[in-house]
């Protein structure tokens, strides 16, 4: 029944490091003055209130996993005793139940429901949903009625009680309505009169007022609502002075593993920009030109493609690539002749294209290349003896900040990390034989929403390249119009003044998007584990919140 609950409390900052940290819940949305619990099913919000607030609410959890949750519970946090007793059987429910309380003082219950069996140890994500929500108000019969008209009967039959725990709802989905000064079970709180906010699954809303009394329905969320529509699975971050974050769908969609704001994704081809920046590293510290050429530079591979690394990092060299993306359209075929398992190295790609013709000459056209940035990962193993991948976690996800991402095999991900998933029809699969085991120089590295952040923000202030080779990385070196295209990532121009520096990514299971607004001097990165929606929610976003549509 519960879609999402919001509560509110002048601890914001204490409440979110219990939950996240002594609990271990996961954040799948965050602002400066608020953050969303992911409960199974249901969200549980958090908003910043400038009054204390005490409430009660109950988790759903599965009724086999009962001792082993009220072991992991009572490893971290003190159990609420009454009686001499820290659990109990509600027979008329068939379920126990345990209590302990949060530093705002709420009285949380986890409720096990003996019908319900799940397989596994109990996690965080053996939560089911939210089961309960209590409403204290002085107008008990008068919430009663407006409850009862949204077609949330009374349980029992002796209907609204005005002093008495009155239960609205059914299946194991309860409104607790009561009056203040109650107390409540495993506890010595007494119920208070504070304002909250019900959303149902079916997107009924029940709103209640500080005075206890139903209110107005807030006008409906566009990004929200737009995220919902687009049936989006990811993690949404848009960072200036504050930041706001969102995250959407599963991480694990058979283990019902929740994307959190911190799950690490896929970008596919978005990482090209690490590649040209390790370039630019590497031509500051005299190692590497701009104007070399590749019969000089990787003689026992390209002996015959004269072609620059500024031709390669913008596009136009011209040479053959193994994914034309022309010419293909599946991604996926290339797999059928090279089994994606072997792709393990950029080596590994070279016969794929080296005995190829060249598609035009050195400087000709603009043309999308993956091959180019496979040779540029070359370059860069050539020239530091270091495997491409061990060269850019060193000098550029370290040195950024980026302490969760880096290039991780399919089958050995870490934890936190998102399954690409491939949709057919009415099922899905992951994308585990649809891309290489390991991101290269070309693509796939993962990367979580914060970390990408913090690239844009030590690309701009300078701590990965000096100003004058990052203006060099930025400068539009080919233009098409209002867009243009620098060393690894796309411009966007009005009237010749940048708008926008972004990165674009899609494979099958992955769908990227991340940009630099230098105006405004904001971070705008939209992750998802579908092969599609990160285009859209990322203009959703540039609309609501950045242009005010």
């Amino acid at each position: 029944m519960f879609k999402k609950v919001t509560l509110y409390t002048n601890r914001l900052h204490e409440m979110k490091g219990f939950y996240e940290y002594q609990l271990g819940f996961r954040i799948v949305e965050e602002d400066d003055s608020s953050f969303t619990l992911a409960i199974g099913d249901s969200v549980l919000v958090f908003k910043a209130s400038e009054r204390a607030a005490i409430y009660h609410f109950a988790f759903n959890i599965p009724g086999n996993q009962y001792t082993l949750a009220k072991g992991w519970a009572s490893s971290r946090v003190t159990l609420n005793r009454q009686e001499g007793m820290d659990e109990i059987y509600y027979a008329n429910f068939n379920a126990d139940a345990f209590y302990f309380q949060d530093p705002a003082g709420n009285v949380v219950e986890f409720i096990a429901r003996r019908h319900i069996d799940r397989m596994g140890n109990f996690t965080v994500d053996s939560l089911l949903d939210i089961s309960e929500v209590s409403i204290t108000t002085a107008h008990v019969e008068e919430v009663g009625r407006e409850i009862e008209a949204m077609e949330i009967p009374v349980r029992g039959n002796k209907g609204i009680e005005p002093n008495a725990l009155n239960f609205l709802g059914q299946d194991d989905a309860f409104i607790l309505l009561v009056a203040p000064k109650r107390t409540w079970y495993f506890s010595k709180q007494k119920s208070e009169v504070h304002p909250l906010s019900i959303e149902l699954a079916d997107g009924r809303q029940i709103d209640i007022s500080e005075d206890g009394l139903f209110q107005e329905v807030r006008p409906s969320n566009p990004i929200a609502d737009g995220m919902e529509n687009i049936d989006f699975s990811g993690v949404a971050m848009l960072k200036n002075q504050e930041v706001w974050s969102v995250a959407k769908g599963f991480a694990d969609r058979s283990n019902e593993r929740p994307n959190a704001l911190d799950t690490r994704f896929g970008i596919a081809s978005g990482c090209k920009i690490f590649t040209a920046t390790a370039i630019c590293q590497l031509v500051e510290e005299g190692k590497l030109s701009f104007e070399d050429r590749l019969p000089q530079l990787l003689p026992e591979f390209f002996p015959n493609f004269d072609v620059t690394i500024h031709q390669l990092l913008t596009h136009t060299s011209g040479i053959p690539d193994y994914f034309d993306e022309e010419t293909m359209d599946d991604f996926e075929e290339i797999w059928a002749k090279h089994p994606m398992y072997l792709m393990q190295s950029a080596a590994d790609f070279v016969p794929l294209f080296k005995d190829e013709s060249m598609k035009f000459a050195p400087g000709e056209r603009f043309q999308y290349n993956n091959a180019g940035f496979i040779v540029l990962g070359l370059i860069v193993e050539k020239a530091t003896g270091q495997a491409f991948t061990d060269f850019v976690e060193e000098n550029i996800f370290s040195r950024a900040g980026m302490g969760k991402s880096g290039y991780f095999r399919l089958d050995r991900l870490p934890k936190e990390a998102a399954f690409g998933y491939i949709e057919e029809e009415n099922s899905w699969r992951t994308n585990q034989y649809a891309i290489p085991v390991k991101g290269g120089p070309d693509g796939g590295a993962f990367v979580t929403a914060g970390d990408m952040a913090a690239f844009w923000e030590r690309l701009m202030d300078f701590t990965l390249l000096s100003e004058e080779m990052t203006k060099t990385l930025l400068s539009p070196h080919v233009a098409f119009d209002v867009h243009a295209y620098g060393y690894g990532v796309w411009i966007a121009r009005s009237e010749e003044a940048v708008v926008k520096y972004h990165v674009t990514g899609y494979d099958p299971g992955v769908s990227f998007h991340s940009g630099y607004y230098p105006d405004a001097k904001t971070v705008l990165t939209v992750l998802s584990n579908k092969g599609e929606g990160a285009a859209d929610v990322m203009k959703l976003i540039e609309d609501a919140a950045m242009n005010g549509k």
